[in-house]
């Protein structure tokens, strides 16, 4: 698809389809968006890959989408360390700091932080989305504001449970998972939904979000001789590791993740035994030439003199969230509401929108993406390779 026609599906004017840069008026006010990221800590290589995917797709919205209805869109970027209370203590800082009528949407780092500030976000009727993908967030009942950009963590083990189900039916699943919100979200549904299908737990295993010997982990794996191994709550901070070990021990299972496993890191760190390593992921990767958005992404960073080497997953994801935040936004703004309620509204029916390719769709069902694609490793290719088409968790 040539750049003008997929500029024209996304509603650009020939302005932006001739690359010319979005210029703001004097006295339009910025919209904001706060983005309180895991830069340091645990989980800091995704929180950067991330904040390098938010960057960017803000920039392409101001200068190549002509902003949101005349105004600038603005990133407001705090340090969380991937801790519940600094990261309180950052949106009570942006709170205190920002106008309501220019902060229309929050994004946080975590599952707990999420549901930490979800009663306040709500109170607030602030646009809200976040890393996480629990699905307690999908609940537009008692959180009218909070979109997740992706399947829940309850969708994704929905999707990898199916896949076990058709490589052997009854099979024997262990689960091995850290002791955050994040790891423990999708547990019970993992275990209940295992057991409807005829397939027996045999194992769980809970561990600290990082750790530097998987020994003891693989030991008990060992024992309790799994068909299947799913982790869960880890982001390549413990899983090249475990597959590592896991193979110099003979373990024979058949090692699956969700989302935060799916980055060609997990392959590079691990090697060999990455091999087959399974996963869910609901956007395009990098390589991926059949999405536009990847082949456009790359030509911006290059008129940027950027790096247009490999970008990750959680580049990918924040892309995402971005260009389907502003397309809502836009929207709002032709209808007279860029207000925080009408963001919600927008984003409520942005319908069959994908942004060039970097989700199925838009279509909110309980206020999350009920769709993913599942991918296994290749360490020849040093590459996921997609093994199914889209599978709808609707």
């Amino acid at each position: 698809m040539k750049r003008r026609e997929f500029l024209r599906k996304l509603g650009v004017g020939s302005l932006a389809a001739v690359g010319m840069p979005y210029i703001a008026t004097a006295q339009a006010r910025p919209v904001r968006v706060a983005l309180l990221l895991p830069l340091t800590g645990p989980f800091a290589f995704a929180g950067n890959a991330a904040r390098e995917g938010f960057v960017d797709a803000a920039e392409y919205v101001n200068e190549v989408l002509g902003g949101i209805g005349g105004r600038r869109l603005e990133l407001i970027v705090e340090d969380t360390g991937y801790d519940v209370a600094r990261g309180t203590a950052a949106f009570n800082r942006v709170l205190a700091r920002e106008r309501p009528e220019e902060l229309l949407f929050l994004y946080g780092d975590s599952t707990g932080l999420s549901k930490a500030l979800a009663p306040e976000i709500t109170r607030l009727g602030l646009p809200y989305s976040a890393t996480s993908f629990a699905n307690e967030l999908a609940d537009p009942k008692t959180y009218p504001t909070i979109f997740v950009f992706g399947p829940t963590y309850d969708d994704m083990m929905e999707a990898l449970l199916r896949q076990v189900r058709l490589q052997r039916g009854r099979a024997r699943i262990a689960l091995v998972y850290s002791n955050t919100e994040f790891g423990r979200d999708p547990i019970p549904y993992a275990k209940e939904r295992a057991r409807a299908l005829g397939m027996e737990v045999v194992h769980e295993e809970v561990t600290p979000p990082a750790f530097t010997d998987a020994t003891p982990v693989v030991l008990n794996l060992r024992r309790a001789n799994p068909d299947f191994v799913i982790l869960q709550g880890y982001a390549l901070s413990v899983e090249p590791l475990i597959l590592r070990v896991a193979r110099e021990q003979g373990l024979r299972a058949q090692f699956m993740g969700t989302y935060y496993s799916a980055e060609l890191a997990l392959i590079q760190r691990a090697g060999p035994a990455a091999e087959g390593f399974t996963v869910t992921y609901h956007n395009p990767y990098w390589y991926d030439t059949l999405a536009p958005v990847v082949e456009e992404m790359r030509r911006f960073r290059q008129r940027k003199g950027r790096d247009v080497s490999y970008r990750t997953t959680y580049y990918m994801g924040s892309l995402a969230v971005i260009f389907g935040l502003a397309e809502a936004m836009r929207r709002a703004a032709q209808a007279g509401r860029l207000t925080r309620a009408g963001v919600v509204e927008h984003l409520d029916k942005i319908g069959d929108y994908n942004a060039m390719g970097l989700v199925r769709s838009y279509q909110f069902v309980n206020h999350r993406l009920p769709h993913t694609k599942l991918y296994r490793a290749s360490v020849r290719e040093g590459r996921f390779n997609a093994i199914t088409d889209w599978v709808s968790l609707a």
